[in-house]
């Protein structure tokens, strides 16, 4: 509901209006199902926008590293 509320309603209007992006190959991502995005990571906005232009909720993969010791989560 969160991710939902974030995406639909407060930023991913915003962003996309100041930002307009735009992905290449987007309608060869199904509609249902499993499927593996991966981006060339340019830059960490890639992480920001990707999941703006995705229609399906975007879930990400990281090592445990990232999610263990003093910092923000």
């Amino acid at each position: 509901m969160f991710y939902w509320v974030m995406k639909r309603i407060f930023l991913g209007p915003v962003l996309r209006l100041l930002f307009r992006p735009w992905v290449k190959g987007l309608d060869n991502v199904p509609a249902q199902g499993a499927a593996i995005i991966a981006s060339n990571h340019l830059s960490f906005s890639d992480s920001i926008f990707m999941p703006l232009t995705v229609r399906r909720p975007v879930v990400f993969l990281a090592k445990s590293e990232y999610f263990m010791g003093t910092g923000v989560k």
